[in-house]
This record gives structure tokens, sequence and C-alpha cells, in this order.
């Protein structure tokens, strides 16, 4: 039987910790990396569109890829799109070594609203350094499997089996009202990753080779196009986008213009199967999000004209949320609302669940983050 060390005793430098000793964390063994994968040029067109697919480096635990848009040489007058600048992307997905998609294609947009909202800690991205909506938009968007703290990363370690970026850019229509000089886009890509921690620490301490997240994998996926119907008549959203644990669903409504609209009227019903989760009225969704999101209660930024936002996680830094609502493939999911009478024709609903699935035990200080 081991010897134990006498209590307020150090042990000797660079001797082997004893046997049996606990490993010290991943999380304390391990560093972020970053490492830049590649830079594409683009010159947006006013009827074209291209697309740019890249495999991500390897290595380590990764965490997400970082897309930095910027752009220049667009002049003349002409009034950015209320979506400008994330609408620069027409189309973004990160895609699994066989080809499956982790984070669905959505428009740039729709993924920085999303980050916003299911990843509050990262800040409203319309505060950010980068952040230029007019004729040369820039802005940095984040595909990003991780949750947080190590939940949800991919093991990266194997380069025969690449993650995939795939990313589509607009039409100068898209961006702009009016015949301006369209700019020229210059995209950069990083891998954020946690490293691979050494086997030992320098005192000889056994450290956790395998973060804890791998507990868990997550997807992003958008329901997007459905009818919403004419002023007054009874709209009924139906998510086909169930099976796993959600951590939230947010609504966006546009018109039949593609313009985001406050077209939710009083009163807002959601339901799964058969049970009422709860009847609202647009403010009174309003007010939650503002509970959840300081940013929407401090005025830093104001709430996207058009988003309805469910969050169903826990923040353990304002101790404020709720746990992960479980699905079924064949649970039966609905929101139920009248539109505003000022909508004289057809709109679309759209529907961004962010989603995770446990492939293993999820320790008690990652559950429901």
């Amino acid at each position: 039987m081991p010897t134990a060390v006498a209590q307020g005793a150090s042990q000797q430098a660079g001797a082997p910790t004893p046997a049996g000793a606990a490993a010290i964390s991943f999380f304390l063994g391990s560093n972020m990396y970053v490492e830049k994968i590649i830079t594409d040029s683009y010159q947006v067109t006013s009827g074209g569109s291209q697309e740019f697919v890249h495999n991500v480096t390897p290595g380590g635990f990764m965490q997400g890829v970082r897309v930095e848009v910027r752009s220049s040489g667009g002049t003349g007058g002409t009034a950015a799109t209320p979506d400008n600048p994330g609408i620069v992307i027409q189309s973004a997905s990160l895609e699994n070594i066989d080809g499956g998609p982790i984070e669905y294609p959505m428009d740039g947009w729709t993924h920085l609203t999303a980050n916003q909202f299911y990843k509050p800690w990262l800040g409203p991205y319309q505060t950010r350094f980068d952040y230029v909506q007019g004729i040369n938009p820039a802005f940095s968007m984040y595909l990003q499997p991780e949750v947080r703290n190590t939940l949800g990363v991919l093991a990266n370690t194997d380069a025969r089996a690449q993650y995939r970026t795939r990313v589509t850019y607009n039409t100068g229509a898209k961006l702009f009202t009016g015949s301006p000089t369209l700019p020229l886009l210059s995209t950069t890509y990083f891998l954020e990753t946690w490293a691979q921690p050494d086997s030992v620490d320098l005192n000889k301490n056994p450290i956790q080779p395998l973060p804890d997240g791998l507990c868990i994998q997550t997807t992003r996926r958008s329901q997007s196009n459905g009818t919403f119907n004419a002023g007054g008549s009874l709209n009924q959203m139906q998510l086909s986008n169930t099976g796993n644990e959600l951590r939230g669903v947010l609504i966006v409504i546009r018109d039949n213009n593609g313009v985001r609209q406050d077209y939710l009227t009083d009163p807002i019903r959601w339901r799964i199967d058969t049970k009422a989760m709860g009847t609202f009225s647009p403010s009174e969704v309003f007010n939650r999000m503002a509970d959840f999101y300081p940013w929407l209660s401090d005025g830093a930024v104001s709430r996207p004209t058009g988003v309805y936002v469910w969050p169903r996680f826990f923040n353990p830094g304002s101790m404020w949320g709720e746990s992960w609502l479980a699905t079924t493939n064949a649970t039966y999911m609905i929101f139920e609302s009248a539109a505003n009478s000022a909508l004289s024709s057809p709109g679309t609903w759209q529907a961004v669940t962010d989603e995770v699935t446990p492939v293993a035990p999820v320790p008690g200080y990652l559950e429901s983050i």
C-alpha cells in the first residue's frame, strides 16, 4: 500500500505521481490553439454566386471554424438591405467527415442570429469590432459545434478523415438596393481547437487525454420557407426538426418580399404532443427574451425584427434558464398564432433549432448548458 504524504508536505519536484492518483483534468492540461486555414477572394456580381469548399486542418479537438469576411472596392449611392452584412453568405455549412451536415446550410444572417441567441456568452455580433453594414460589408461568423467548456467538441486528429466547410456567396441584389459598384470579398477561415495535451505535466502528473465534452454531439438545423398565411388567418407552424434534445427554438417571420416582420399576434400557443407549453403574447415572448439576454434589457442592441426565441438551456453565469427539451422523431411540436392584419399576402416562417445528442453520460457540470 502506498505511503501517504503527510499533510502540508510537498512531493519532491519531478517525482512520479503515486499510483492511483487522480489525473489532471483535460481543461487544466490543454490549451486553445488557432491556425489559419485559407483565404478566399470573390468579386460580388449582380446575378451570380460561387461555392467554396475547404477541408478543415486536422489537429486537437475542434471548437469550430471562424469565418472572417472583409470587403473593399464598393462605391455608389445605395442602401444596405436589412440582413446586410450577414446575407453576403447565401449558404454556409460545416460537414462531418462522411459529408453529413453538423451545422446545416443557412445564410450568414441566420448563422449570426442563431449564435447570438444560442450562445449569449459570445455577445451580440452587432457590437463587435469588425461589424460593418454597408457598401463594403464586414463581419465574423463562427461555425462552432462546441457549446461551451468543451461540450460538443469534435475529435479532429485523423488527417485521413477531415471535416469541411461549404460556403456560397450571394448576389449583389440581396445586399444592396440601387446599382452600386459591387465589392470584392476576402474571406479567411481559422481553425479554433483544444490542443491535444501531453501525457503528463511538468511534475509528471498524468493528464486526462480526452475532454469531457465528447459525451455530446451537436447539430444546428433550419426548417425554412413554411407558408405564413395572410393577415387575420390562423397559422400552425409544425416543427419537423425533432428527435434530439433541443437547446431552444428560434422562429423568424418574413413577408412575401422576404423582409422580416413582427407579424405574430396574441395569443401565441406552443404545444408538444398533448402538452401545452404556454400561451404567450408577443410582448411576453419579448419580455422573456429580455430576461435571458442582457443586451436586450440594457439597450445594447435591439431585438431583430421578426425574431421570436424560446431558449431551453441553462446559463451558469446568470443562473437563469431551463433544462434541454427532450424530443423524439415522433414528437408533434407546433406553434400557433394568427397573422397581423397588416400582412396582405402570404409570407414565410423559418425555425432554427440548436440540438444536442448524448452519446455517453453527461457530467453534471455540463448538463443543460
